[in-house]
């Protein structure tokens, strides 16, 4: 399992360490980023592609501790939901489309992109196999 945490200070990464304590304890198993700003952090779930995920901003919950962790585990919560994924311990199941996101941005969108790259790739070097052999 991956995790990933990252701040410009100190202080910013010792926050986005216990910001994946939060997430590890919650949502064990799950590939979490975190990246702590002046301000605020954002979250991403490592399977989804692209930059998608949760930005946090410290004045809307950080006054309270409480409220602070059970904000950081209901959002988590809700993008896993969002992602088709059950909330708890990661069990091997592949997210397919997370609601909310722009079609070409959808794991199955990618997949297929990356699928017919590699089609293409396959295809030119045949093609230029066969035109060696007629030379």
């Amino acid at each position: 399992m991956i995790l990933y945490t990252e701040g410009a200070t100190k202080a910013q990464e010792s926050e986005a360490e216990g910001i994946i304590g939060v997430l590890c304890d919650a949502y064990p198993g799950h590939p979490w980023a975190v990246r702590v700003y002046d301000g605020g952090f954002f979250i991403r779930h490592l399977e989804f592609p692209g930059n998608w995920g949760m930005n946090c901003k410290y004045k809307d919950f950080g006054h309270d501790a409480a409220v602070f962790k059970r904000t950081i585990i209901l959002m988590a919560g809700e993008w896993l939901e969002r992602a088709g994924l059950k909330r708890g311990r990661a069990n091997e199941d592949e997210t397919k489309w997370v609601e909310g996101i722009p079609t070409k941005y959808q794991p199955m969108a990618q997949k297929k992109v990356i699928e017919l790259a590699m089609q293409a790739e396959a295809d030119v070097a045949a093609e230029k196999q066969k035109i060696e052999m007629t030379h």
